[in-house]
Order: structure tokens, then sequence, then C-alpha cells
């Protein structure tokens, strides 16, 4: 049994979804798009890092001095005794490959770790250093600690992560930064597996390799973290040697961590980071070691959330091809899904530090939209197309949206709705038939019906359907159009106005004079398809259509060219100049209607029409008050002012008969209309 339609069509969405999204997958495991990833973190660093830091006691140097100074000797060892009278100096050393000369207990003391670990899942475990290049002597005795300042950047060459501990030969070594927090937090030894590191009470993410993501507060130039020249320092501590008032407070550094870096061009210690491409290595330390006291470092979301957000963003988009029918929609429901999941990935870097790949997914889904509207415009996308342009030579735009978007709604049925129906005819078609060739013939119909069917499309009209010469239209359906009476009105008015144009060109060219009648009316009508299910039909169904057709034939008996019926003209009278032309009982129907003339739309009508009309509604008032003589003179007055006026030459002929023969006293005016 095949399945539905709608069926395949879910079907293959998730084939679309799950193609785009296992190729992404292959893609990610390569490699691909790794430094645009890393840019789109730098990005959330950007705009919403988190300014606010912390510090704790220390005095961390971010200089090496890793040879003694050969000028002054004594300066060494001046220094030497400060920083052991401190007791809380750290200072710097360096990584290196080659083999070390053998360090004391000491010395090995304070430049390694004791850690609580697999030694596979410190960095660099695959390919340990072997040694360590330290301060000079007397300065490696005198610290507190030591840490090792040896950086990595990423591929695109900015630093966004250190490793806290490498694995050397002599054991696990510190990061500067990991060296300070150690001490702060009074941490004897470190935990590491392999998703946190702990030092005392605590707990900082890790990546796979061992790194720290660092959280970044701000750049040196936004005062993040407050610095001070050591100019400005120097000077201060001359000044209290002095007894003046310093020009920096020594409180400033109270109970604080003092960083005491480079921050010159040529200095080299410039790096490029996610915040700036110019900056000085020392920030970097700090950013750490705020990271380590804060417990803040960036965590990396697990596989399994990467996996299944670009699975459901993949999913998601080729679904929403299924659920939307309109282009427009679609992108406004897919480009919301793309701002959601942002959304997300900054929500999770905001408010829990966590660093969700934001690259990757939304490419999936940007691929998953390119590859579902590619495959809807050649198969379903490609019908559409043909079926749209021969449904266009038919009906009007709107019946055909209305199948586009909902294809099943094409069954036999109808709903009850109220609508306009507008029918055109050509007077003595068949008589310019017969005057033509073939050729002309076809010729001078299309091009009418080309325009006016242009026409009543332009104001929002179904063209139903052709009946030879003539034009059977609907206004208010399939799409409701509150003011349907009052649109039919107008394209009835441009109807004839574009009608008068052709037949100035078509009398130069030697064609007969056209003239078009139409009758308008609305009420409660069936609209929907009727038929077979082998063929069926959108069109209406009820009196008001029969009514509309009765009045289109009416015209030819009072040389009029457009009659409403009663509830167009209630419906439509806000906006066009009308008259009433008679009360008729048509053929087919017992009730009579009140039958009207258009005449223009509100406020367009001549002031001579105005005049004519006037004169014309006064004649019958008194023609239905049985005062024919005063209706015959004021019939009269309206046609010496314009002798073409058909309705008028009708009720003028009527008073004459009744002048001649009364009317029996039962009379109540009602005209039956016996033909067509």
């Amino acid at each position: 049994m095949p399945l539905p339609k709608t069926s395949k069509k879910w079907l293959a969405a998730c084939g679309i979804g799950l193609a785009v999204f296992i190729t992404t997958m292959a893609l990610h495991a390569n490699g691909l798009l790794t430094i645009a990833e890393l840019k789109s973190l730098d990005h959330r660093f950007n705009q919403y890092a988190d300014p606010d830091a912390a510090g704790a006691k220390a005095i961390v140097f971010d200089i090496l001095f890793l040879e003694p100074d050969a000028n002054d000797q004594e300066f060494d060892a001046v220094l030497a005794e400060e920083v052991r009278a401190a007791e809380n100096v750290f200072f710097p050393f360096l990584l290196q490959h080659d083999p070390p000369p053998a360090l004391s207990a000491p010395l090995l003391t304070k430049a390694t770790i004791p850690v609580d670990s697999q030694p596979e899942r410190l960095a660099n475990s695959s390919n340990p250093y072997q040694g360590m290049k330290l301060p000079i002597p007397s300065l490696t005795e005198a610290a507190r600690g030591l840490g090792h300042i040896t950086l990595t950047p990423d591929p695109d060459g900015t630093m966004r992560r250190l490793p806290p501990l490498v694995q050397t030969m002599q054991g696990a070594v510190p990061q500067l930064a990991t060296a300070v927090a150690r001490y702060l937090l009074r941490a004897e030894r470190a935990v590491q597996d392999g998703h946190t590191l702990r030092l005392g009470l605590t707990t900082v993410p890790i990546t796979r390799d061992g790194d720290i993501v660092l959280d970044w507060h701000g750049a040196l130039e936004q005062k993040t973290y407050p610095a001070y020249s050591i100019g400005a320092v120097l000077r201060s501590y001359t000044e209290m040697q002095k007894g003046e008032r310093p020009l920096l407070d020594p409180a400033l550094f109270k109970d604080k961590v003092v960083f005491v870096g480079t921050t010159a061009a040529g200095t080299y210690d410039l790096r490029v980071t996610p915040l700036s491409p110019f900056t000085p290595g020392v920030l970097i330390q700090m950013t750490a070691l705020d990271n380590l006291l804060r417990s803040q470092a960036i965590a990396q979301a697990p596989p399994w959330a990467f996996v299944l957000t670009t699975l459901v963003l993949c999913i998601g988009t080729a679904w929403a091809f299924v659920l939307v029918q309109r282009q427009a929609l679609k992108f406004l429901l897919i480009a919301g899904l793309a701002l959601a999941y942002y959304g997300l990935v900054i929500h999770a870097f905001t408010d829990h530090d966590v660093w969700m790949e934001l690259v990757f997914p939304e490419g999936a889904l940007a691929l998953a939209y390119a590859v579902s509207a590619t495959v809807e415009y050649l198969t379903e996308g490609r019908q559409r197309r043909v079926l749209r342009a021969a449904f266009d030579k038919y009906m009007s735009a709107e019946v055909v949206d209305e199948i586009m978007r909902n294809p099943e709604s094409i069954k036999l049925g109808g709903e009850k709705k109220e609508l306009t129906v507008f029918f055109s005819d050509v007077a003595g078609f068949t008589t310019i038939s017969e005057k033509l060739d073939p050729e002309d013939l076809v010729f001078l119909l299309n091009e009418y019906l080309s325009s006016m069917t242009d026409i009543i499309r332009r104001y929002r009209g179904n063209v139903n359907k052709y009946l030879g010469d003539g034009i059977m239209a609907i206004f208010g359906a399939p799409r409701s159009e509150p003011t349907h009476a009052s649109l039919a009105c107008f394209a009835a008015l441009e109807y004839q106005a574009a009608l008068a144009r052709l037949r100035e060109g078509w009398t130069a060219r030697g064609y007969p004079e056209m003239i078009a009648r139409i009758g308008i009316n609305s009420g409660p009508l069936v609209v929907g398809n009727m038929g077979s299910q082998a063929r069926m039909e959108y069109t209406v169904m009820g009196d008001s259509v029969n009514l509309a057709s009765r009045l289109e034939g009416a015209n030819k008996f009072y040389a009029t060219l457009i009659l409403l019926g009663p509830r167009t003209y209630e419906l439509a009278k806000p906006d066009i100049e009308a008259r009433e032309v008679d009360i008729l009982r048509v053929k087919g129907k017992l009730e009579p209607v009140v039958v009207y003339e258009l005449l223009a739309r509100k406020g367009a009508l001549p002031a001579e029409k105005q005049h004519v009309v006037a004169l014309y509604q006064d004649g019958l008032a008194a023609y239905k008050q049985r005062e024919f003589t005063v209706a015959k003179e004021r019939f009269e007055a309206a046609l010496a002012l314009d002798p073409s006026d058909g309705p008028t030459k009708v009720y003028l002929h009527r008073v004459q008969e009744y002048l001649a023969t009364p009317p029996p006293p039962d009379w109540d005016g009602v005209y039956v209309l016996k033909s067509k």
C-alpha cells in the first residue's frame, strides 16, 4: 500500500535532516571550521564578558630573571633579601626540552606540585618537557613559589586557554597563576581528573587536553584590573621616605595580588587574545589566577549536547518545509530557530560559563535550509510552478494561492458566505461575430477579455468562468473581503471606462463597436468545489447568482450599462453614486426586488448628470404616488438635459400609457420582467 503524500513529505524531511546531520558530524570530526568556532567564542567574550573580578595577597613577577645583573651583583642580593622578607613573592620560569641540571629537593618542591591524577591526563603528557629554566639561584631560593609561563596559542595564534599543570620529567609543574592560587588557597596538592582541577576548596573545569578555557573579564585598558606604572610606585616610595604625601596610597595594594609585568611593545610580551591583538602577557596570568580563585573558567559543553542540538536544528529546519507552505514564513521560522539557538548559546555562556559550539550547529541549520529549499525547488517547487502557470490563466491569484497553500482542500463541498456576483455580456455579439473573419473575431474577443479580466482581478475579484463573450466573477471568495460589494462596483465602473477606450481603438481599425452590460448582486451563497471527483470547479450557487444574471440582461430593457441588486446597493452605498431604476419581479422569482443603476464612485458624478438624476428621482416619486402628470413633466425635463437617459425614457413611456389608461386601484408599481 503506497504511503500518503503527507507521510512521504515527512519522511523526506527526516531524511534530509539526518543526511545534513551526518555530513556535519563528519566535517566536525575532521576539524573543519575549528578557527571559525574559536572566533565565535571571541565574539562572546567581546560582547558579553563580565568585568567583575577578585583578588588576594601575593606579589607575582611576570618578568624573567634568568641571568644575574652583570653590572651590579649587589642589586640581585638586595632583591633576593627583600623577596625572602616578603615571603609571598612568586617568579616565573620557562619549560624546555633540553635535559636540565640536577635540582635540589627544595627547589624542586617550589617548582612542582603533587598531583592526584593519572599522568596521561596532564597537559603535554605525550611529549613531556625535559626540564626547566629557572630564575637566578638567589631569587629561586628566596621565592615563595615558582610557576612556568610557557604559553601555546590556538591554531589561529590567539591565546584562549592554558594548562594549569604540565607534565615534565621532574613531575607536574604549575602555571605561574596555578602556583599563586595554590598558595592563596592553601592547597597542599592538586586533584585533576578528565573534567576538573581542584585546588583546596575550589574547582575549575578543564578540557580533555588538560587546559583551562580562560573566562576573560576585560582588556587592561578597560581598567578591569587597576594598573599603575612602576614609575609612579617608585616615586611614591621616595616621597614616603622623605615624609611627604605619596602619589599612590599604599592602601591601594593592601591585601591584593600585585602583578609586576611589562606592557610596552618593545618588551615583546604582547599576545593576541579574544579581547585585543596587543594584550600584555601579564593579563593572561591575571585572568588565569582570577579564574582559579573564583572557580569561573569556561567549561566546554559535553559532546552529547553538541550532537543533540545539531540534530534538532537539522531536523527542525527540514520539518519547517513540511509544516509551512509560504516561503516567507519558512524563512522567518528557520531564522527564529537560528536566533533561539544563538540565545541558548549566549545564555549558557553568560549565566553558566559554558561554551556551547555555535558555528557548526548554525552552519548545519543553514545547510539543511539550503538542501531542503533545493529539493523543494527541484520537486514540489517545479510542480507548483507548472500548476501555478496553468491555474493563473483561469482563476484569480487568491484562488491559486489557496490551492497552493492547502492542496488537500481541493475536494467536493462548499461553505455558505455572503458574496458579490458579477455578470457581464457583450450586447449583440452574434451580429458582431457575423461581420468579422474568425481571426479578427478571436483577436477582438481575446483583447476584450484580457483587459476586462485584469480589471476584475485588480479589484480582488475571482474570474470564475467565461461564457463565450460573457464573464462571471466572484468578489469575497476564496479570500474574505469585507468590502466585496464596493470592490465589484469599482471594477464595473473601471470596466466600462476601459471598454470605452478600447472602442476608440477598435473603431479606428474598422472593427464594430462593442458594448458590455453588467449585472451585480450580493447575498448568501454556497461557494466551493462542485462537480464530480473526476472534474470539479470552484464556483458559487444560490438565488443571488440567478438575480445577478437577470440584472445583466435587464440592462437592455432600461438602456443602462450597470445594474445592482438591493443588497449590493445597501453594502456599497457609502462608496458609490446610484439611483433606483425599478421594482422588478424577474423571471423565475415571485418576490419583487428594487434595482439600482450604478453611476459613479462617491462624489465623482458630474454636475450635469446630478441635475438629470435629481429630476428623474422627483419624477419617480410622483410616479409611485400615481401623480402621472407631475411625473411626466419631471421626466420630460430630465430628457431635455440628457436625451439618452434610458430609465427616464422608460418611465416617460409608462406615464404616457397610464395617463391614457390608468392602472387598477391595487397597482403597486412592480414591473414584471418577462424576458431574461
